[in-house]
């Protein structure tokens, strides 16, 4: 056995020693500071000169020719677990990354992907509407059409006309989705049979999480509903409070500051934070101020981690563009991807002024300082993009290198 143990690990540090050659692809990763490249574990798109194009980790062309459909006055390129809408002749189809087309519906407008439903307008003539909500492999859970709609929101104005964004929607969770009324401008919950679960009665509505939902009353302040439609939690906040998760909301006092609450209304961890995010998995990211340093903090407010003071945590939290939420301070269903990654991959990606690096979940650094971006971390490998100056020129890389600095693909223009 003491034989075997030493020819595997003789084996194992020849291996290590051995950096195999990147793969070289043509296309474009970036341009204006905006990347192109989305990369999801598996798969990453560039563009290239016939269009967006998508390929796998030994350089296959997977998909070529894609034109980004259009969500909001924008177009927008969003790979998400393997799959992705495309414009197909002024329609969206949704596909999977190798090519095949998900669902039976072609789509006018769509809702990018940001948890496993979205809501899509379908084909319908010119006086009217009918949209649907769709999962991730394009099967319909549930489509409403203009009447259905008026019947909900304005049941007593039949043969009337609404105009609708899709922005003014929200994916379901735990089985409901908030909905405004057309009459009072207040908002309800319908479940996925279009029934008004909870009756229109609130100023604001966020999605439901954990079980609960943030609601405002006309005072304008906040507390939480269970799924029945109960106020469980009252109104007590004057800010818009986070969803739960992991059981914790993150609620923020009138001096600014950012604590936590259970479910039982009970601060647990202490409005003193002036950043932070939602929990994730039983952690979260936050700071007591800009001069002080980045603490990954347990459910119970302990830190696990401490990271410099002169980082910061990648925090998109912003309503994302073609969502709509009124009052929104982050859009309900977002994660930090630093404080995913640190607890999914062990490590996360950091922001050192214009720079970027990787640092495990001790607060260790796992690669330097020195790329121009890092990003969509996975399976231990990343998007990068290095800059430096070698023989009086500036060298770029782009591509996916691992979580030791080897790059595996790289992305280079074409000659034309």
């Amino acid at each position: 056995m003491r034989n075997l143990i030493l020819a595997v690990i003789g084996f194992t540090l020849t291996v290590s020693n051995t950096v195999a050659q990147s793969i070289k692809v043509e296309g474009t990763a970036g341009y204006s500071g905006n990347y192109i490249t989305q990369f999801d574990g598996d798969y990453f798109t560039i563009s290239r000169n016939d269009g967006f194009a998508v390929l796998d980790l030994q350089g296959k062309v997977l998909m070529s020719g894609i034109k980004a459909p259009i969500v909001g006055m924008y177009r927008q390129f969003n790979l998400y677990h393997g799959t992705l809408f495309v414009d197909n002749g002024g329609n969206m189809v949704l596909k999977k990354a190798i090519g095949q087309t998900l669902g039976a519906g072609t789509y006018k407008e769509i809702l990018p992907f940001t948890t496993d439903n979205t809501l899509v307008r379908l084909p319908s003539p010119p006086t009217s509407w009918a949209v649907a909500y769709i999962d991730t492999l394009g099967k319909e859970i549930v489509r409403f059409d203009l009447k259905k709609y008026l019947s909900i929101v304005q049941p007593n104005k039949p043969g009337s006309y609404a105009l609708i964004s899709l922005s003014q929607f929200f994916p379901f969770s735990d089985g409901l989705t908030p909905i405004r009324s057309q009459i009072t401008g207040q908002y309800g919950y319908i479940n996925k049979k279009l029934e008004l679960a909870i009756p229109f009665g609130f100023k604001n509505a966020q999605p439901f999480s954990n079980g609960l939902a943030a609601v405002e009353n006309a005072d304008g302040n906040w507390g939480f509903i269970n799924t029945s439609g109960k106020l469980v939690i009252p109104y007590t906040y004057s800010l818009p409070p986070s969803r739960f998760m992991s059981d914790l909301a993150k609620v923020q006092s009138k001096e600014g500051k950012f604590g936590f609450i259970n479910k039982e209304n009970a601060v647990v961890i202490q409005p003193k934070y002036e950043f932070a995010t939602s929990f994730y998995k039983g952690y979260a990211l936050a700071r007591e101020s800009y001069s002080l340093p980045i603490d990954l903090i347990d459910s119970a407010g302990s830190v696990i981690a401490t990271f410099p003071k002169d980082l910061l945590y990648i925090d998109n939290s912003k309503t994302p563009p073609g969502i709509f939420g009124e009052e929104q301070s982050e859009y309900p269903f977002y994660t930090s991807p630093t404080l995913q990654q640190l607890v999914d991959e062990g490590k996360g990606i950091f922001q050192k002024g214009i720079s970027y690096g990787l640092m495990d979940n001790k607060g260790q650094v796992v690669l330097d300082f020195k790329y121009q971006h890092l990003s969509d971390l996975h399976k231990g490998k990343l998007f990068a993009h290095y800059s430096g100056y070698v023989n009086n020129a500036t060298k770029n890389q782009l591509g996916i290198i691992d979580d030791k600095g080897n790059w595996l693909i790289e992305i280079s223009p074409s000659q034309f």
